[in-house]
């Protein structure tokens, strides 16, 4: 034997499916990346912006760096709107990316434009990844 052989351990072990799927959706490269972070910011939110305005908002919207938020009241529409950058550092901080280049407030989720070019981007990607992967690994 040799100087350099070490036995295997169990830390060797391969990763698990979830943490490489992980570390593939944070890369922000794809549009199945880009759903996955939005995902994680909706689910995570008052972690990103605090307990008290997580529960005073939500996010409703993200297109090509503009997140939409909507806001429970006007009082608090007015004092986000001197919060935007300061949550925008805190999301992009949290994400290690610059995700959010721009916070729009809103009283009505309806009014947040819908994102079909990215719902199609998506559809696109899967549709790829099923044609790529062989039946019996589904």
């Amino acid at each position: 034997m040799t100087g350099n052989f070490r036995p295997k351990r169990k830390s060797d072990k391969l990763q698990t499916g979830s943490s490489v799927l992980h570390r593939l959706f944070e890369n922000g490269q794809t549009p199945l990346s880009v759903q996955f972070i939005r995902w994680k910011l909706w689910k995570k939110w008052p972690e990103f912006v605090g307990q008290s305005i997580g529960s005073a908002s939500e996010p409703v919207g993200y297109y090509r760096g503009t997140l939409h938020v909507w806001v429970k009241s006007s009082t608090w529409m007015q004092q986000m709107v001197f919060m935007r950058e300061a949550m925008k550092e805190a999301i992009n901080k949290k994400l290690s990316m610059d995700y959010v280049t721009e916070i729009r407030l809103t009283l009505d989720r309806r009014s947040v434009p819908a994102d079909a070019e990215t719902s199609e981007e998506l559809r696109k990607s899967i549709e790829s990844l099923m044609a790529e992967t062989p039946d019996e690994q589904i």
